[in-house]
């Protein structure tokens, strides 16, 4: 089976995490930042993009072509007001696209550039892709993306688009406080098999905050309810206390920061630091220098100051707690724990209306920025046929109840709710319809949804479907159609089959002949005793007779069996893209890929290039100085120079090919300096080795030691002759060497002495290791003058008989196999 990495994604609104799955458990990946999240940020410069870290580095030069808080807009209408009001505080252009939806215009390659949010998520998610198989090595293919719990359909065919456009399978749209419970339970020993323990998840994210109810047993997880506010986060309390310092340095300098992008930016990043602060300080002071027009703003802040700031904020966190206990139908009294997770549950104040309103202390037994990542990741390992988890059931809840309609008999509008909210899911529902003509069918949430739970900007239709054409029955009316419904583990309800159904009447398969010695009836027998004529001429009444009553008539041979026929349906009005649609953004962003390595590989040639230049300029000045003549020093120190004055003018902006060659033509001018200097660094060992080498073979040819005895007096002689016209050579070399400067061509190179040393080698070795000649075999008169050697063998392999009296010399008689042999006494 080939490797493959089972890779779970958490891609939130500011920061994402990836967490790889392995035969030891879940690993969250670092990117190269030695940091387990990632920045959820593109820049888009003028030559390639920066992803990630590279992205958030951008942030501050450019923020008006750097894209972040991306799921704000992703799948939603430009004119949605959540939308207008978020376009409000980010410092890049949104349009709106030819299909209502928002485009993201940035300025890249030096040209106008519009991009779909999904094609910035998929830029998003190959960022995170590329952190995997650094990691992991090995290409990722399959995943699991987490999205928040309130997501529409619409926004989650974005993020499957994102996903088919980064080029990665998507396995499960898993919704991010299930992924927690998952990680949170799947690792619990001590959870019951019958009575569940209920669990509270408490995640208040960057924008938006989520609770969920979940029973957990030893081999399953079930959700019991979901509630949501999607525009509570901890941005909103970073948002009172920009507006409460916009404020004060309004009223002290009378300039508005607000009209100012640049100035924004600085204050927003400013005021996160303090509010994290003021999570462990009871005050924090702000200093932002030059934050507009030369001016500085700086202040302080407490953290009571901040509560009362933030009490509204602080008054809607309550509201998706208590709807979340009452869709469970469970009481304070019946929760076990109460979870915390997300970068805003760090506040002290957040935590106390957790306490107050669970009467629970809020436990932090999860790291609240990596359990989303991990829970992903088991579910991708669940799905996965490389990895084998132990039995543990995922059943989520419906978020938004899902409703169908079509047109009654009457013309009036029916509506059927099909997906309840809270009810389990994955899931199926069969509808059942009478109709002679085609007819469509329209999906869509329940239309009375809450507008907490649903935003009424929000379309809530998620599709048409035409059924038809059918063929309806003979003799009958109308045909029964069923439709099946399916709402899938990504969360998105479509029309998985329709099926017509019919009754038709088949002849019955003729039955067995009846035995010869079955009874037959009373009836049967009486017939045969009265009118045996009638009975011989039908002698396959009789026999039917042996198995029950005969037929009445023809019909009661028949039965009826139902039909089933797959009738054709088109949808419309789906959200997501079509394939088209999907192949062009896709060829795009592998476009975008490679000019991205390309321009990668370029600034790596021309880094090379600067690095070469420095580094050579700084040596010939240190290390170098004695190797190089000063005439010469001068002329190469002029070529840096003016290829210093090349790199930082015309050659700030050319081609890969260019760097390498100008690399390749400097390395050429100074490699004489370089190689003099090695030759210097490396000759002494290399001398040490030869003599060393000579010194041992012309001592080995002159050894009177037993083991060199076997060696003729000619091969001493030419070891020794060979030794000799190597120290010669070597001496004549040196005495050459010694005439020159360390600036001047060396006469000995380090490659020559290792080469003479390889020779001598090669001469002397097989001579000194050649082994001795065996001794010769002794005489066959030598074996003969000793008969008692004969037998030792035989009585070495002989089973010990009875112990002899020490008198007797005379050696034990042997049998077959070596066996003793039985004497009389």
């Amino acid at each position: 089976m080939a490797l493959v990495s089972v890779v779970g994604f958490d891609v939130g609104n500011d920061t994402s995490c990836v967490a790889l799955a392995r035969k030891r458990g879940i690993d969250v990946i670092m990117n190269k930042e030695s940091k387990r999240e990632t920045p959820a940020a593109i820049n888009f410069g003028d030559k390639m993009r920066f992803l990630g870290t590279d992205g958030a580095a951008k942030l501050g030069l450019q923020p008006q072509n750097t894209v972040y808080q991306l799921k704000r807009i992703l799948g939603k209408k430009f004119q949605d007001p959540e939308v207008q009001a978020d376009i409000a505080k980010l410092p890049y252009t949104v349009l709106e696209g030819p299909d209502g939806g928002c485009l993201i215009k940035v300025r890249y390659c030096n040209e106008e550039a519009t991009f779909t949010p999904e094609q910035v998520m998929a830029m998003i998610l190959v960022d995170l892709k590329h952190i995997a198989e650094t990691e992991g090595g090995i290409p990722v293919t399959d995943c699991v993306l987490s999205v928040p719990t309130y997501f529409t359909e619409a926004e989650r065919y974005a993020m499957l688009n994102a996903a088919q456009i980064a080029g990665v399978n998507c396995l499960r749209l898993i919704n991010e406080t299930t992924a927690t419970a998952l990680a949170y339970g799947i690792f619990k020993t001590d959870l019951p098999e019958t009575d569940p323990v209920h669990v509270v998840f408490v995640d208040v994210g960057h924008s938006h905050t989520q609770v969920s109810v979940v029973s957990l047993l030893r081999n399953r997880l079930t959700v019991r309810s979901h509630a949501w506010d999607r525009n509570l986060g901890g941005r909103d309390f970073d948002e009172v206390l920009f507006d409460h310092f916009a404020a004060e340095f309004k009223a002290k300098t009378k300039m508005d920061i607000r009209q100012n992008k640049k100035g924004s930016f600085k204050l927003r990043m400013a005021v996160e630091k303090v509010k994290k602060m003021l999570s462990a300080n009871s005050e924090a002071p702000l200093n932002v220098e030059c934050i507009m027009e030369d001016e500085d703003l700086r202040g302080m802040m407490t953290r009571e100051v901040f509560e009362q700031l933030a009490e509204p904020i602080l008054a809607r966190l309550r509201a998706p707690m208590e709807e979340a206990l009452r869709e469970s139908k469970l009481t304070p009294d019946d929760i076990s724990s109460v979870e915390v997770v997300g970068s805003c549950t760090r506040m002290p104040a957040v935590c106390r209306i957790v306490e107050e309103v669970f009467k629970k202390a809020p436990s932090r037994t999860m790291n609240s920025k990596e359990c989303v990542s991990r829970g992903a990741a088991l579910q991708c390992a669940m799905l996965s046929p490389v990895f084998k988890v132990r039995q543990f059931d995922v059943i989520d809840a419906v978020p938004l109840p899902v409703c169908v309609s079509w047109d009654g008999k009457d013309g009036a509008t029916v509506t059927q709710t099909v997906f309840n909210r809270g009810e389990s899911f994955p899931s199926t529902k069969m509808i059942s319809f009478n109709r002679a003509q085609p007819f469509t069918l329209g999906a869509h949430y329940a239309l009375d949804t809450p507008a907490e739970l649903l935003s009424p900007a929000f379309d809530k239709s998620l599709g048409t479907y035409t059924i038809g054409p059918f063929q309806v029955p003979p003799g009958a009316e109308t045909a029964k159609i069923k439709v099946r419904f399916t709402l899938n583990m990504h969360g998105l309800v479509y029309v998985e089959q329709v099926q017509s159904i019919e009754e038709v009447e088949e002849e019955a398969a003729a039955p067995a002949p009846a035995p010869a010695d079955v009874k037959m009836d009373d009836a049967a027998a009486a017939a045969a005793g009265t009118n045996g004529e009638a009975a011989a001429a039908a002698p396959d009444a009789a026999a039917a007779a042996g198995n029950g009553p005969a037929p009445m008539d023809s019909a009661a041979a028949k039965k009826k069996k139902v039909k089933k026929t797959d009738v054709p349906f088109t949808a419309a009005a789906v959200c997501g893209y079509s394939k088209s649609q999907l192949d062009d953004y896709f060829e795009r962003e592998h476009q975008m890929q490679a000019a991205d390595r390309l321009q990668e590989e370029t600034n790596e040639r021309k880094n090379a290039l600067e690095g070469y230049v420095y580094d050579l300029r700084n040596k010939l000045y240190d290390m170098y100085a004695p190797y190089i003549k000063e005439a010469d020093k001068e002329v190469l120190q002029g070529q840096l120079t003016a290829m210093e004055d090349w790199l930082y003018d015309e050659g700030e902006d050319t081609t890969k090919s260019v760097y390498i060659a100008k690399l390749e033509e400097l390395r050429a001018k100074g490699a004489p300096v370089e190689r003099r200097y090695t030759e210097d660094q490396t000759r002494g060992s290399a001398l040490g080795a030869l003599r060393s080498t000579l010194e041992h073979y012309r001592s080995l040819a002159a050894s009177d030691r037993p083991q060199y005895a076997h060696i003729s007096p000619e091969e001493r002689s030419a070891v020794s002759k060979e030794c000799d016209a190597a120290l010669a050579w070597l001496d004549e070399r040196l005495a050459l060497q010694s005439n020159l400067t360390k600036a001047d061509e060396p006469a000995i190179l380090t490659a020559d002495i290792n080469k003479k040393r390889e020779t001598v080698e090669r001469v002397c070795k097989p001579i000194m290791s050649k082994p001795a000649p065996p001794p010769p075999s002794p005489a066959p008169a030598a074996a003969a003058a000793s008969p008692a050697a004969e037998p030792e063998p035989m009585e070495s392999e002989a089973t010990p008989g009875p112990e002899a009296p020490e008198a007797e010399a005379a050696p034990e008689a042997v049998g077959e196999e070596g066996q003793p042999m039985e004497t009389g006494n």
